[in-house]
């Protein structure tokens, strides 16, 4: 009896230039709970691979033109996420081992029994549902990790938009009481000598309270703005990143939890263009810049946050994180960015922060790395590809000493 496949199923694509075979594996692949897409040929297979996505592919080593190998290569670039089996009727130790180089999950030879191809499918298809899985708890995670991040900058949010509110609310008063007046002074008899120059005066200063409550608004947009860019629950879609923007959007979000701890230096040089998510980007520099806050104690001490921007002897954009807090236990650096690990006291932290910063910078291809001493500070790096990589590399360059607070 033929399998009916499931619709919500995943696909499989099935390559083989032998319609028999095509036929077979197929089958096969409904046995195993999936849904077959058949393409005789490398060619159909990759137009097939740029329309949908695929949890598995079979793929016939040996097709006239473009061969199973070539295939599996570009397949691996195109869909990282396939799982590529190799079923081959002229194998051998080296095609295996290079097929296995190149990313294959699994290598068959023909003939094969349909039992164990169903079986080393279903391997095939229960490791990519694992994966989905642990990618979808990871986004989980990261959305948590924004939304605890929000929670425990929420009073800082409304205390910087509450000065500039106070601000509009008074000057809006005072306006309130002079237009009266104003329009019952141009209502009067003409104004002659010093009367006229104080209405003037007083037009001026109707002009510029507008002025004023302008500014004070525009700031309240601001403030909106860089929370809207990290509170909303993004599509992970990458685009060109200025970290400039990035880090000062952050360091304006963590301003409340660093005022009375820390000055703030900026060291900006020129770092080019990343493609990454801004709101992904903007969560891992809160976090390190929160992080590096509350390692400084409150003693009144002359403390300061350090973040720096550069760009590094491969053309990657390089920036660190600095602070000159408590530092950081050496026996506590290896778990740093492990889940769950946290030496803030209970309540205080989940130990997710620095794991999920790591999964984020690596999810763009980057690095992030720490050093410390105890009693000394702290220091996170960052290391993430350009958009564009220059075509020749150049001398790195080092920070230098220029303080903005």
């Amino acid at each position: 009896m033929r399998t009916t496949p499931n619709p919500a199923a995943e696909s499989v694509l099935v390559v083989d230039d032998e319609p028999t075979l095509r036929t077979l594996l197929s089958f096969v692949v409904q046995r195993a709970g999936a849904h077959p897409v058949l393409a005789p040929d490398a060619a159909t297979a990759r137009k097939l691979a740029t329309e949908q996505s695929f949890a598995c592919a079979l793929i016939d080593k040996n097709m006239p033109g473009e061969s199973g190998l070539e295939f599996l290569k570009w397949l691996r670039s195109a869909q990282p996420g396939c799982n590529a089996l190799i079923v081959t009727a002229y194998g051998n130790v080296d095609s295996a081992v290079e097929a296995l180089r190149l990313g294959a999950f699994d290598y068959l030879l023909k003939p094969f029994e349909v039992d164990a191809l169903e079986h080393r499918l279903k391997l095939a298809l229960q490791q990519y549902q694992m994966r989905q899985e642990r990618e979808r708890m990871q986004a989980m995670l990261v959305q948590s990790d924004r939304l605890a991040s929000l929670g425990l900058l929420a009073a800082g949010v409304v205390h910087e938009v509450n000065t500039p509110l106070a601000y509009i609310l008074s000057n809006l008063d005072w306006l309130d009481e002079e237009l009266p007046a104003l329009r019952q002074a141009l209502r009067g008899p003409p104004a002659e000598g010093g009367e006229t120059g104080s209405l003037a005066q007083r037009l001026e200063m109707v002009e510029s309270t507008l002025r004023d409550i302008r500014e004070g608004a525009e700031r309240v947009r601001d403030i909106a703005r860089d929370v809207k860019a990290f509170a909303r629950d993004s599509d992970d879609a990458s685009m060109l990143v200025d970290l400039r923007e990035v880090l000062d959007a952050a360091l304006k979000m963590a301003l409340v939890h660093i005022r009375y701890r820390a000055r703030v230096v900026r060291d900006y040089q020129e770092v080019p263009l990343v493609m990454a998510n801004e709101a992904r980007l903007a969560q891992v520099f809160l976090n390190l810049v929160v992080n590096a806050a509350q390692a400084i104690p409150e003693d009144g001490g002359s403390h300061q946050i350090s973040v720096r921007l550069w760009t590094g002897a491969k053309g990657e954009a390089c920036a660190e994180v600095e602070d000159t807090g408590t530092g950081i236990l050496a026996e506590n650096m290896a778990n740093l960015f492990q889940p769950f690990f946290t030496t803030k006291p209970p309540g205080e932290g989940t130990g997710l922060g620095l794991f999920i910063c790591k999964s984020i910078i690596e999810s763009f291809d980057g690095t992030i790395t720490v050093s410390s001493r105890p009693g000394q500070g702290t220091t996170f790096r960052i290391s993430l590809p350009p958009h564009v990589r220059a075509a020749s590399t150049t001398d790195p360059l080092e920070p230098l000493s220029i303080a903005a607070s």
